[in-house]
């Protein structure tokens, strides 16, 4: 069992993990123990994590807002919170909690959440070894990673077999003519040159999808090349948000977690550039939208919002005045402060523009109130 524990006091993190070592009737192994929520959601990245231990009032950031976006994101994992308040116990459990524990924790309530969630463990480690059929996943938003079917990461003999797999994918509902991905990954190279190099990358190419399962992953018919192996990904599932008609805080908060940056930011593929632009307008459009049209929204959940709006588009005026403005609602002052200097840094420092007046208007104004 994979544990986590986030605290924001150090002292209640070494006095919780001294205590799950006792437990030695279960093999738990601790990967990490986090006083800053963000060191935390890195490691999840690269490891697997069956259990967090979660604190529920932290200095800078709530605990149920952290769970609701782990479980978004990894959907497996079990939180288990540890608090000193009681009063968060039906929202804890509203999000599916394993358990909830109060400080200071006592062996006994330690010893049966942990067994709880071993119960949980071993339940959907049985159900994943039934299943007959697993697929590759493409993370494709930020920094590309394939995992197989065990969920490893795939390594690339090469950087060309690598885009090529991805420009089959991205076009895989339809045939592909030779010359036509000789000529957008190859455009620069001699016919007699670049036909060789596309049939060693998909000597290549078939010889890592075959070792995950599939017979025939890649079709060739009448000289049209197309992907023939199921592949899940990041892209289906911001698709999938995109299209929906309606949209509540958790088809939000999904959208946020699954579109971590531009589409194959780091890939540098010109092919992919109009993909980028157009799936960026859309997640921007539907950020605007629902700031705009939702009455109630959560001031978290509006706050990340906002973030990843300016994130995306840095230089934007008006998010940039959204952004302070709702700082100012919410009496932020040191964060007032920061998206101020943010703001003059990016417009006059970097740009050589002056920041416009709604911005220093709304920013002086609420200096001489505090």
């Amino acid at each position: 069992m994979n544990i986590v524990i986030i605290d924001d006091e150090k002292m209640a993190i070494d006095v919780l993990r001294i205590m799950l070592e006792k437990l030695t009737q279960f093999t738990i192994c601790i990967k990490g123990t986090y006083t800053n929520v963000r060191d935390a959601f890195a490691l999840f990245e690269k490891e697997r994590v069956d259990v967090v231990f979660l604190d529920m009032e932290m200095i800078d950031v709530h605990g149920l807002q952290v769970a609701k976006k782990l479980l978004v994101k990894y959907p497996s994992i079990q939180i288990i919170f540890v608090t000193a308040h009681a009063k968060f116990a039906v929202d804890a459990f509203d999000i599916e909690a394993t358990d909830y524990l109060l400080k200071p924790v006592r062996e006994n309530r330690l010893l049966k959440a942990v067994t709880k969630a071993q119960q949980v463990l071993s339940l959907r480690q049985e159900m994943q070894s039934e299943k007959k059929e697993l697929h590759m996943y493409a993370h494709t938003f930020g920094s590309f990673r394939l995992l197989d079917v065990q969920q490893q990461l795939v390594k690339w003999r090469t950087r060309k077999v690598k885009e090529l797999f991805l420009y089959l994918w991205f076009n895989r509902n339809k045939p592909l003519l030779n010359t036509v991905i000789m000529e957008e990954l190859w455009p620069e190279a001699e016919l007699e040159k670049a036909g060789p190099n596309l049939h060693t990358s998909i000597y290549l190419l078939r010889k890592i999808l075959k070792q995950n399962g599939s017979e025939n992953p890649i079709l060739l018919v009448n000289n049209h090349y197309q992907l023939n192996i199921e592949i899940d990904s990041d892209y289906e599932e911001l698709v999938q948000l995109l299209e929906r008609e309606h949209y509540d805080e958790q088809a939000i908060q999904q959208l946020l977690n699954c579109y971590e940056d531009n589409f194959l930011a780091e890939e540098e593929y010109h092919w992919a550039i109009q993909i980028q632009i157009r799936l960026k307008q859309s997640v921007l459009q539907l950020l605007e939208m629902y700031i705009a049209d939702t009455n109630e929204i959560n001031p978290l959940l509006k706050l990340d919002c906002l973030q990843k709006m300016l994130e995306l588009d840095e230089y934007n005026e008006q998010y940039m005045f959204l952004l302070l403005q709702f700082l100012i609602e919410n009496n932020k002052k040191q964060d007032c402060t920061q998206c101020f200097d943010m703001i003059q840094q990016k417009l006059q420092e970097e740009l050589g523009v002056p920041v416009p007046d709604n911005i220093k208007s709304i920013y002086a104004e609420y200096m001489i109130r505090v």
